[in-house]
C-alpha cells in the first residue's frame, strides 16, 4: 500500500464521477492512476489529526496483516486539502475483479446480491455454491480479525461497502474505510449506521468492540443462510435455524445474542474451519497478496453448516 500523502485539491486532475453517496462523492483521478478521490460534501466535518492516523495504520503492522489490508481493502491513503481545510481523501480503487456488468451496467459485487432472493435483473449474476459461501465467509472474518487486532473498529457494516467475488477464487473487499475508526478515539468522519445492521443493545452510532463484535455475527450469519434480515436473537429462539446451523455456530449465535459476551472473529473462524484430510478435505487456502498461509480445511457436513471438532 503506497501512501500517497497530503494533496491539495488543485493538483488533482479528475477524470470521472463514480459515485455520490451521503458524504461525498467519489472521482476517478487522471492521475495518479488506479486512485479514488472521495470528496467530502460541505456539511461534513473532518477530523483531519483522525484520518491522518487512520491512513498511517498499516505502516506500524506486521507485513502478514499489512498485505491482507492491502489486498482486501479500500484503506486511505492520502488526505486531500483546500484552503487549508481537510476536505477529501484518496484511496486505492477495487480490483476490477470485484465488479461485474448487470442489465448492461458496470456494477460493484455488493454484498447484497448474496443475502435477497434472485431478482431478475441478477439472472446473468453467478452466485457462489454453499461452499463458496464458507470461504467467503472465512475471508469476512479473517479481515475483521485482523483489523481488530490492531484495534480498528469497523462500525457501520453495510451490505454496500462489503464486496465480493468468485473470479480467481472466493475474496472479499472492503470500501469506504474512512469510517473505519481507531477504538478509543473520534472516528474521522461522522459515523454511521445502516437500518437493519445496528446492535439493538447500543446507542444508535455507537461503535464499540462489542458492537463490532454483534455486526460481524450479523455478517456470518446472513452470509451463510442467504437472509438478509436474520439475527443472532432469531437464532436462539428457531428450531429449524438451530438445526440448519448445527450445534457449534448456534451457539455462537445464541452468544451473540448477549450484550457483553459478543464472540470474536476468531471462534467464529475456529467453527468454520479445522484441518482435516483425506479424499473428503474441502480446503480453504488462504492467500493474501501473493503470500500462501497455512491451508485451513472446511468440513463437508451432512446436515447444516456445523463444523464442529
Amino acid at each position: 500500500m503506497t501512501g500517497l500523502g497530503d494533496m491539495e485539491i488543485a493538483d488533482l486532475g479528475v477524470a470521472e464521477v463514480v459515485a455520490d453517496g451521503g458524504q461525498g462523492a467519489v472521482f476517478r483521478l487522471s492521475r495518479p492512476a488506479g486512485v479514488l478521490l472521495k470528496l467530502y460534501h460541505n456539511d461534513v466535518d473532518v477530523l483531519a489529526d483522525e484520518l491522518g492516523r487512520l491512513i498511517a495504520l498499516p505502516t506500524g503492522v506486521g507485513s502478514a496483516d499489512r498485505a491482507l489490508i492491502r489486498a482486501m481493502t479500500a484503506w486511505p491513503t492520502g488526505r486531500v486539502f483546500h484552503r487549508g481545510r481537510c476536505v477529501g481523501l484518496l484511496m486505492q480503487e477495487a480490483p476490477a475483479r470485484f465488479a461485474t456488468v448487470l442489465a448492461g451496467r458496470w456494477r460493484l459485487l455488493e454484498l447484497q446480491f448474496l443475502l435477497y432472493p434472485r431478482r431478475a435483473m441478477w439472472d446473468e449474476l453467478v452466485l457462489p455454491t454453499d461452499a463458496e459461501r464458507r470461504w467467503l465467509t472465512v475471508r469476512y472474518l479473517r479481515l475483521f480479525q485482523v483489523l481488530h487486532r490492531h484495534d480498528v473498529l469497523v462500525g457501520d457494516v453495510s451490505m454496500r461497502n462489503l464486496l465480493w467475488t468468485l473470479t480467481d477464487g472466493p475474496g472479499v473487499f472492503a470500501i469506504d474505510c474512512d469510517g473505519f475508526r481507531i477504538a478509543g478515539r473520534q472516528p474521522a468522519v461522522r459515523p454511521a449506521d445502516t437500518v437493519g445492521w445496528a446492535d439493538p443493545a447500543a446507542r444508535w452510532g455507537e461503535v464499540t468492540p462489542d458492537t463490532d463484535r454483534y455486526k460481524l455475527a450479523l455478517l456470518t450469519l446472513r452470509l451463510l443462510l442467504g437472509d438478509h434480515a436474520v439475527t443472532p436473537e432469531d437464532v436462539r429462539a428457531s428450531g429449524s435455524l438451530r438445526a440448519t446451523l448445527g450445534p457449534v455456530l448456534a451457539g455462537l449465535a445464541e452468544q451473540a445474542a448477549r450484550p457483553g459476551m459478543r464472540p470474536a472473529a476468531d471462534f467464529w473462524l475456529g467453527a468454520l474451519t479445522r484441518r482435516r484430510s483425506g479424499r473428503n478435505a474441502d480446503p480453504i487456502h488462504r492467500e493474501y497478496a501473493g503470500e500462501s498461509h497455512a491451508v485451513d480445511e472446511v468440513g463437508s457436513p451432512s446436515n447444516g453448516f456445523d463444523q464442529g471438532r
